[in-house]
């Protein structure tokens, strides 16, 4: 995925970048700059030492928007109906005689864990390295 920015601010390897809009942004409501036309601003990474004030093109690889989108909204959503599924399970075992609540409360207890596993685990030099968008080229 490409975007064009703005390079607004520089440290040494990595720079501050504001994405500018487009005519996609005209019907999205993902982020700031589609619902209020505000500026988004993201740092990524400098490979090619753009300076502030340059047009520039920033990239994120697909594969690694996926690995992102799959580890932010699909383990947790396995997460909650494998809780789900457990507490079916468990509410015969301690006959608990409403079992829906109790599945679901399972569930959320289970997307929770999730959750919290995926940021005590998720190192920041990781991220950083990993899943943050990189400057491609110059205009």
């Amino acid at each position: 995925m490409r975007e064009k920015a703005i390079v607004v601010s520089h440290n040494n390897d990595r720079a501050q970048v504001e994405i500018m809009r487009t005519t996609a942004c005209d019907g999205c409501r993902g982020c700031s700059v589609g619902k209020q036309g505000t500026p988004l601003r993201v740092w990524v990474n400098n490979p090619i030492n753009a300076k502030i004030g340059q047009s520039v093109e920033i990239e994120l690889e697909a594969t690694t928007l996926l690995s992102a989108t799959f580890i932010a909204y699909g383990i947790p959503l396995l997460a909650f109906l494998a809780g789900i599924g457990m507490g079916y399970k468990v509410s015969g075992y301690f006959n608990i005689t409403a079992v829906e609540p109790f599945a679901f409360i399972t569930g959320i207890g289970a997307m929770l864990v999730s959750y919290l596993s995926i940021h005590f685990f998720n190192t920041k030099d990781e991220t950083i390295n990993k899943y943050t968008s990189r400057i491609v080229n110059i205009f």
